[in-house]
């Protein structure tokens, strides 16, 4: 058991931080100097519609607050990582909004989403008691990013967004797509170090299942959605020995979509991408950092990735670094991140341990002594 134990991350705040998140919903010492963390349902509208998220209120008062985005996952909001990631920055005095967004909970990633996250901010930095003006900001997760990035980029928003947290994320859905099909993504390592122009990795099977069920909706026929449904359950259930599901008939805006999906060659993909149908398409750009001008956004940005992550490549996140201001981003590459899931490393702890300290950095400053 003692080889599954996290990282000694020391005494500083920044350290019982870590431990905190390292502990999931677990007790750590940082949760016994902190009372109960309160959670609370509220709502808002966007696009004409009610929304309604959970806020996580800080039981010292906010020094600062931040917008919680999930990626696609099924409990969304209430997924136990974002409950705990939640739960820890309240505890550091972080007001903590985390929206529910029902489409992303069932798997469709679309344009919406990116005003659905600025309206979710927008209620926030009118709560000046849970928002102190020039402490807010938005955290992404995994496809989650995206949204972030876009959202951060609005007119009605981009000046109050302070700082942007994005962990695992994206910044072409070109290459993301090029990955997820053929297990090939781009090598983009910091200046100054050597390596091969691609590099091949086994996508995990989540991943491309979930860029399948998230445009199903989008194909004409019932009876193609249909058969690409059996296809992502083929793609994600190891225990069926059938053979790969093969279609026998498909409209041309699904035949578009498999032929993407069963391509084997990278530099097909822009190709076949260009194929599909333009409500896909559309959809697509309207996620698609690389699609806009980074270089205006106003926030700070803190990056981290995983080497070893088979969901979305680290070199999306050196690809972000490089599309923004320099003096506005930090990058973190982290051995012991698996994705979104949490398992550091004692080698990582430094790295860690700054970009923590990045993120604390973006509060008011405390009255008195900081807590130890």
């Amino acid at each position: 058991m003692s080889g599954c134990a996290p990282p000694d991350f020391g005494d500083s705040e920044a350290g019982l931080a870590l431990e905190d998140l390292a502990s999931g919903l677990a007790t750590s010492r940082l949760a016994e100097q902190v009372p109960r963390i309160s959670r609370e349902s509220i709502s808002f509208i966007t696009g004409g519609e009610e929304r309604v998220a959970d806020l996580y209120r800080p039981p010292q008062g906010a020094r600062a607050s931040i917008v919680l985005v999930p990626g696609v996952a099924a409990r969304g909001r209430r997924d136990a990582r974002v409950v705990a990631m939640a739960n820890t920055l309240a505890r550091l005095d972080f007001s903590v909004l985390v929206p529910d967004m029902p489409g992303v909970r069932r798997y469709r990633m679309r344009s919406s989403d990116v005003r659905e996250v600025a309206d979710s901010f927008a209620w926030l930095a009118s709560h000046p008691a849970l928002a102190p003006p020039g402490h807010i900001g938005i955290a992404g997760f995994s496809y989650g990013v995206g949204p972030v990035l876009l959202a951060a980029l609005q007119p009605d928003i981009r000046d109050r967004v302070r700082f942007v947290l994005a962990v695992g994320g994206y910044y072409s859905l070109e290459n993301v797509v090029s990955y997820l099909t053929t297990g090939y993504y781009h090598v983009n390592e910091p200046a100054g170090t050597s390596a091969s122009e691609t590099g091949r990795l086994s996508p995990h099977p989540y991943s491309e299942a979930a860029f399948i069920s998230s445009n199903l909706d989008l194909l004409e026929r019932p009876v193609d959605r249909g058969f690409f449904r059996g296809y992502a359950a083929y793609i994600t259930d190891n225990s069926i020995d059938e053979d790969e599901p093969a279609p026998v008939y498909l409209a041309p805006d699904a035949q578009a979509f498999y032929d993407l999906l069963i391509n084997p060659l990278p530099a097909q993909v822009p190709v076949l991408l260009d194929k599909l149908p333009p409500r896909m398409r559309t959809e697509l750009e309207g996620i698609n950092p690389a699609a806009h001008d980074l270089s205006q956004l106003r926030a700070d940005v803190i990056l981290l990735h995983g080497r070893g992550d088979n969901f979305i490549p680290y070199s999306e996140s050196i690809a972000l670094a490089d599309a923004l201001p320099e003096s506005q981003v930090q990058l973190f590459l982290i051995d012991g991140l698996a994705h979104v899931d949490f398992r550091p490393k004692a080698h990582d702890v430094p790295q860690l341990l700054c970009a923590m300290e990045a993120l604390l950095a973006k509060r008011m400053p405390q009255q008195g002594q900081d807590r130890l």
